[in-house]
């Protein structure tokens, strides 16, 4: 009975291995540009940073099977126009593994906090929002979940690319219904491009550089954050 329990127990920790390392080895991985982009961040405990001095501060969830550091250039590009952008860091890259992710970010300091979350980070980023009152929600290809359960008054921003072959069009109209929510459409911007992670299969070709629409993303926040209260 030992030596089944034994062999059992070594079956489930190599399978548990596998899964892990598959998990990682299947995720998207990120650019040169974005690794550059990561010299300039702050490691932290979960995840990594920039600005931390600013008091206006952005919390992103990776998508799914997505690197974090895939995001690194859209991160340090909102950091230089002002704001504290903390990236979190999940468990085989899904953000459903860890609903908690946002508790670990000191917010102390942080007179203004938004997250922002692609396609299943965002999904994520809103579930966390129905235990945390947050001042807002920006949406990268992505929808709220059940966003009646959300606490507090949040502002919503939702960035969609034209091009995006992978959002769930009737799931999003369906999550969005009774929101008052700002709907920016970057014309000629996909899925993929709202990370810095090279194409991703099932998406639409882009007609736009990576680089042009980050600066249409920078531009959309910078704008819906100018109308939120102060």
């Amino acid at each position: 009975m030992k030596k089944v329990i034994r062999y059992g127990l070594s079956g489930f920790l190599l399978m548990s291995l596998l899964l892990i390392t598959s998990a990682y080895q299947l995720s998207y991985q990120p650019t040169q540009e974005a690794l550059e982009s990561y010299k300039n961040a702050t490691p932290t405990s979960f995840g990594y940073e920039y600005n931390t001095s600013s008091s206006n501060h952005i919390i992103f969830y990776p998508g799914g099977l997505v690197s974090p550091l895939a995001y690194a250039p859209l991160a340090y590009e909102l950091s230089l126009k002002g704001f504290r952008v903390s990236v979190v860091e999940v468990f085989l890259n899904l953000a459903i593994t860890m609903p908690n992710a946002l508790s670990n970010v000191d917010t102390s300091s942080s007179q203004r906090i938004v997250l922002m979350g692609h396609s299943l980070g965002g999904v994520e980023a809103s579930i966390a929002m129905r235990t945390t009152e947050v001042d807002g929600l920006i949406l990268l290809g992505s929808y709220p979940l059940d966003s009646h359960q959300i606490i507090g008054n949040p502002a919503y921003l939702s960035l969609l690319g034209s091009q995006d072959g992978l959002l769930n069009q009737e799931a999003y109209d369906e999550a969005i219904k009774g929101l008052n929510i700002k709907e920016v459409i970057i014309q000629g911007g996909n899925h993929a491009q709202f990370g810095s992670y090279g194409p991703q299969r099932d998406d639409l070709e882009a007609t736009m550089t990576e680089k042009m629409q980050r600066q249409r993303i920078i531009e959309a926040i910078i704008e819906w954050q100018l109308q939120l209260n102060p």
